[in-house]
C-alpha cells in the first residue's frame, strides 16, 4: 500500500521546511541565550558612595557581600583620573574640575557571573554603608533578556502555527495516496479488517516520511551553523566564539527529528482517518 513517489516527495519536503524553520528559530534563540549569558558574565558592579562615607568600611562590607570576588575601593580623585584617562586626547576638557565632582565608589569584579546572580549580588551591595547607587552596567543586557523572553513566546506560537499548518497540508497531500488505494481499503474492510489494521501501514509510512524530513532538516541546520558561526564570531568580535552545540544542542536535534516523525504520523492519521470515515 505504498504511495506514489510524488506524494512521498511533497510530504517529506513539507515536513522538511516546517522542521527547518522551527529549528532555525530555536537555534537563533539558543545562540542569543548563550551570548546573553556571556555578556552578562562580563560584569563589574559599581557601588557609588556618599562623599562622606567611610571608604574602607564600605570596601569591607562589599567584600563580605561578595565573597571570592575582587573588590577595590576607588577614591573620588582616582575616579577622576580614570575618567580623564578614558577620554584620551580629550582629557584636557576636565582641567580645572574639582576632584570631588565624581563620587567615591567600590568596584566589584564578577567575571563569569550569570545575570540573575548579578542582580542578586547588586541587591546585597545596596546594604553597603554609605551606598547611594549600585550600577552593574547590564541595563541593555536586561532589555535583551526581555526581548528574548518575548521571542520565546513568539517561537511557541510559530511552532504551533507551523505544526498545525504542516499537518493539514501534509494530510491533504497524503489523502491523494490514500484515495488512490481506496479500492484496496474497501476490500480489506469487507473481509473484516479493523480500522487500526488498515491505518497501520499508512501510519508507519507517515512516520518514516516525517523522520526523513526531520533528519534532512537537522542536516541542513548543521550545515548552516558550520558556515555561519565563523562569520558571526567575526562580526560580533567574540572572544570565545559560539560552538555548534551552543546553537544546536543534541537535545534540540533529537527533538526536531522526533517532531518530524510525530508530524508525519499525525498527518497520515488525519488523511487515512477521513477516508475510513467515508468508506
Amino acid at each position: 500500500m505504498a504511495r506514489g513517489p510524488g506524494v512521498t516527495l511533497v510530504a517529506t519536503g513539507t515536513i522538511f521546511v516546517a522542521v527547518f524553520v522551527i529549528g532555525l528559530f530555536a537555534a537563533a534563540l539558543h545562540g542569543a541565550g548563550k551570548l546573553l549569558a556571556t555578556w552578562a558574565g562580563e560584569v563589574q558592579i559599581s557601588v557609588y558612595l556618599d562623599p562622606s562615607a567611610d571608604l574602607e568600611a564600605a570596601r569591607a562590607a562589599a567584600a563580605a557581600a561578595a565573597p571570592g570576588r575582587a573588590v577595590e575601593a576607588v577614591t573620588a580623585q582616582e575616579a577622576l583620573r580614570r575618567f580623564r584617562e578614558a577620554l584620551g586626547s580629550q582629557g584636557a576638557l576636565l582641567d580645572g574640575m574639582r576632584p570631588g565632582v565624581l563620587p567615591p565608589s567600590v568596584e566589584v569584579r564578577a567575571p563569569g557571573i550569570r545575570l540573575d546572580e548579578a542582580r542578586s549580588l547588586a541587591k546585597r551591595l545596596e546594604a553597603v554603608p554609605g551606598a547611594r547607587e549600585v550600577d552593574y552596567g547590564t541595563a541593555w543586557v536586561e532589555r535583551l533578556e526581555r526581548l528574548l523572553t518575548r521571542l520565546r513566546w513568539a517561537g511557541s506560537a510559530l511552532f504551533l502555527a507551523l505544526a498545525v499548518g504542516a499537518a493539514v497540508l501534509v494530510g491533504n497531500t497524503l489523502r491523494l495516496g490514500v484515495f488512490a488505494r481506496r479500492d484496496e481499503i474497501e476490500i480489506m474492510k469487507l473481509v473484516g479488517a479493523t480500522d487500526a489494521f488498515v491505518e497501520m501501514p499508512f501510519l508507519i509510512e507517515g512516520l518514516l516520511q516525517g523522520l526523513m524530513g526531520g533528519v534532512l532538516a537537522t542536516g541542513a541546520l548543521f550545515a548552516v551553523a558550520v558556515l555561519a558561526l565563523p562569520r558571526l564570531a567575526a562580526e560580533l568580535g567574540l572572544a570565545a566564539p559560539l560552538a555548534r552545540g551552543d546553537l544546536l544542542p543534541s537535545a534540540l536535534l533529537a527533538a526536531l527529528v522526533a517532531g518530524g516523525g510525530a508530524l508525519g504520523t499525525i498527518a497520515s492519521a488525519l488523511a487515512v482517518g477521513r477516508e475510513l470515515k467515508r468508506s
